[in-house]
């Protein structure tokens, strides 16, 4: 019996020819804007391509590194036409890398009701006593749920620098239920905190 024969192979489609100079690739690109610059100007519910870049820019530095995305960061904290959204974002970036440097860009942003809760969580994990007196410092300004959101952060802290402000606070029968008792919680948090 005779076996038919197998159809032939498909033939190879030809391949693209590549340009030897790596240049052309890129000639009708034109210029792409650096995500540290626009990861500050985001909007919510918009294309977050620069932002994620950013983000796993920053997730990737190595503690040596730091350093000099603080300063990126702190750059576009600082830019024109910077947005909420794009403030939050820098915020929650600095709170992976930011350290003393970045407490007189976020101590002013404390004090805005805007723009404090962002600022709240990069300042709550930056070490160090500067961090501490940026909080302690925008005490007075704040009022309602906003001072007691500050409170909680420096109980989280374990500022117990702080605790004469907090008893004051906490006495003072004008500030609002919702600030008397985050006062509470946090003098009770300060009191097993190391001195």
């Amino acid at each position: 019996m005779n076996a038919e024969p197998s159809s032939a192979a498909p033939a190879a489609k030809p391949k693209k020819v590549v340009s030897a100079n790596p240049a052309d690739r890129y000639s009708g690109a034109g210029n792409t804007p650096d995500p540290w610059d626009q990861c500050a100007r985001l909007e919510y519910g918009a294309d977050r391509s620069f932002a994620w870049s950013v983000r796993e820019q920053v997730i990737a530095t190595p503690p040596e590194g730091r350093e000099r995305a603080e300063e990126k960061l702190l750059k576009a904290l600082g830019s024109s036409g910077r947005t909420e959204a794009g403030l939050a974002f820098v915020c929650q970036m600095l709170a992976m890398v930011g350290a003393a440097k970045s407490v007189p860009a976020l101590a002013p942003l404390l004090r805005d009701a805007k723009t404090t809760d962002s600022a709240r969580y990069a300042l709550e994990r930056i070490a160090g006593p500067e961090a501490d007196a940026a909080f302690r410092d925008a005490l007075p300004a704040l009022t309602g749920h906003l001072k007691a959101g500050l409170i909680g952060s420096i109980g989280v802290r374990g500022d117990t620098t702080a605790k004469s402000a907090l008893a004051a606070v906490k006495a003072d029968a004008k500030e609002p239920a919702v600030v008397r008792e985050a006062a509470t919680h946090a003098l009770a948090r300060l009191a097993t905190a190391k001195a």
